[in-house]
């Protein structure tokens, strides 16, 4: 189980003194634990792991992104933070390749907001941890746009 990696990985990364995975991580197995916590006798699947690792990546990216010209190491750190966090999501699909999945759940004719609501809802189960959510939505306006 990936949850099971990450941990080992973690006590590695402490015993060897990397700082960088150890801390990385830790925010991960965090999420983890609290999620566990939440429903007494749950286990954290991978699917949730990597949905822990994915909202971890977020932080770090908000991070990059508030600190960008402000602190220079903040920065570098969190992107040297996304960099150790990556390896343990699935392979990402390339825009084209979500584009693709868009084009098959699109069996409506008209172009609505509705229809938009109904695309979205149909792909983001398929490219869960494999692509950043906060891009489909422009995706799929642009497909419905040039439809």
């Amino acid at each position: 189980m990936l949850k099971d990696i990450i941990r080992s990985d973690f006590i590695t990364a402490r015993k060897t003194g990397d700082a960088l995975t150890k801390i990385a991580l830790e925010a991960v197995i965090a999420e983890m634990l609290r999620r566990e916590k939440l429903q007494v006798g749950h286990v954290v699947e991978d699917n949730e792991a990597i949905e822990c690792v994915s909202k971890e990546i977020k932080v770090q990216r908000e991070i990059i992104e508030y600190s960008k010209n402000v602190d220079v190491q903040k920065t570098q750190e969190a992107e040297n933070k996304i960099a150790v966090l990556t390896k343990y999501l699935p392979k990402q699909l390339t825009e084209e390749e979500v584009l693709e999945l868009v084009k098959k759940a699109d069996v409506y004719e008209d172009a609505s907001p509705r229809t938009k609501g109904m695309i979205i809802k149909t792909v983001m189960p398929q490219i869960a941890g494999k692509f950043d959510k906060s891009k489909v939505n422009g995706i799929v306006e642009n497909y419905l746009a040039n439809k």
